[in-house]
């Protein structure tokens, strides 16, 4: 019998929109995968009960087990992030991957961040066999990253992204002090600039396995998207309009509930027939799916939230039938659809210009210094010219004209 997949995803979700993404994340996976997969949702207060039930509604719709918790960074950690100067920028909740091994009991995880396309069987990535080693991942494709590595002694031939990481929680288990080294390294280099993955590259990246760059291939414009797990770790995300995944995250945005939800058309009730009804359908009732439950460490007292799951009424059979649909209803059904696509269309236009905004007002250090670069070089190049045009008009200022000696006639004296 094969072993069920663990998959974990964390969720800070502030504006409301990122669970949305993480859904989409899921769909992907679940489209693409047949064995059974245990979801793990790493969350904090700002995920909302709403989305927590459709989250619930997606995973059963493809009928994989579902598990919520609700995490509370240890006091020390939490002492010593709060002092790392990007972890605003982050949040917080980039912490809850360290965290684990101290609440996810299975032996082995994979987890994923929620701007990753997953276009493959992810059973492939579970397969892999880690041996003794803490972790699987994939060497991080940024660049001109060495004096960066340096200055936090870091390998940078062996530094890897954390977006896409297989745990093997037990082997870390048995890391004496993997808790205090990941406090110390926190501690020491508050000027880091990606916490989370500098800091799992501190602990682990000394016993890892490097996995095949496809099941972490960060997105570019020509990237082929098939049999891969793509990373769309820059400022475009797969979600923006002018992506080439967009058509990829439209298709699975409309498996999910948040897709059905902006997709569906008004009900209207159809014209009253005095036509005897039917005998209503009997009412079913789903099958309550009883998940295990999942015990936590003291060392780090994260709460557990698990909400029973409350049966989903069915509507009875309608009492009135129609008999035939009039013309006029046809068109009116027709303008309601146009009507909807425009609304789909304003809404998307109004995303992308949101993200526009967004790219504009937080635009990357090195874009300001190459700004900057120019400008002086710029101002060189014309104080370079005024002085080169001030040394020829001191030069023709200062010529001394050269005029010929006046030849002097002498008299000739006559000698007698």
């Amino acid at each position: 019998m094969l072993k069920m997949i663990e998959l974990v995803l964390t969720i800070n979700d502030k504006d409301g929109s990122y669970t949305e993404h993480a859904g989409v994340v899921l769909a992907s996976i679940f489209s693409n995968t047949q064995q059974t997969i245990n979801v793990h949702i790493v969350h904090d207060d700002s995920l909302s009960e709403e989305n927590k039930q459709k989250l619930r509604q997606l995973v059963e719709l493809f009928h994989h087990n579902i598990f919520f918790y609700h995490v509370t960074i240890p006091g020390d950690l939490y002492e010593v992030a709060a002092g790392v100067h990007k972890i605003d920028y982050w949040t917080i909740a980039s912490m809850y991957r360290l965290l684990l091994p101290l609440f996810i009991q299975s032996d082995r995880v994979i987890y994923l961040d929620c701007d990753i396309l997953v276009n493959m069987d992810i059973n492939e990535l579970w397969s892999i066999d880690l041996g003794d080693r803490y972790l699987g991942a994939v060497l991080d494709q940024g660049q001109n990253l060495l004096e960066y590595f340096t200055s936090l002694g870091l390998n940078a031939e062996l530094y890897f992204n954390s977006g896409v990481i297989l745990f093997h929680l037990d082997n870390i288990r048995n890391k004496q002090g993997w808790y205090e080294e990941i406090l110390h390294f926190l501690r020491s280099y508050p000027t880091m600039t990606m916490p989370d993955q500098d800091v799992l590259n501190s602990v682990y990246s000394s016993n890892y396995l490097q996995m095949d760059q496809r099941f972490n291939t960060f997105a570019h414009a020509e990237l082929e998207l098939e049999n891969k797990i793509v990373h769309f770790a820059g400022d475009n995300k797969w979600w923006d309009i002018d992506s080439p995944a967009a058509p990829l995250y439209a298709k699975f945005l409309a498996m999910t509930p948040w897709g059905r939800e902006a997709a569906a058309e008004p009900v209207y009730e159809p014209e009253q027939v005095n036509i005897a009804p039917e005998p209503p359908a009997p009412e079913i009732q789903p099958a309550a799916i009883q998940l295990p439950e999942h015990p936590v460490l003291e060392a780090a007292a994260p709460a557990l939230e698990e909400a029973p799951r409350a049966p989903e009424a069915v509507t009875p059979a309608p009492e009135n039938i129609p008999v035939k649909r009039h013309r006029r209803k046809r068109r009116r059904l027709s303008r309601l659809r146009i009507r909807r696509r425009l609304r789909l269309k304003l809404r998307l236009k109004l995303r992308l210009r949101r993200k526009r905004i967004i790219r504009a007002k937080y635009r990357s250090k090195k874009r300001l210094k190459l700004i900057k670069r120019l400008h002086v070089k710029k101002r060189k190049a014309l104080l370079m010219r005024k002085k080169k045009l001030l040394l020829v008009k001191r030069k023709s200022k200062n010529m001394i004209k050269k005029v010929p000696p006046k030849k002097r006639t002498y008299p000739l004296k006559r000698t007698s």
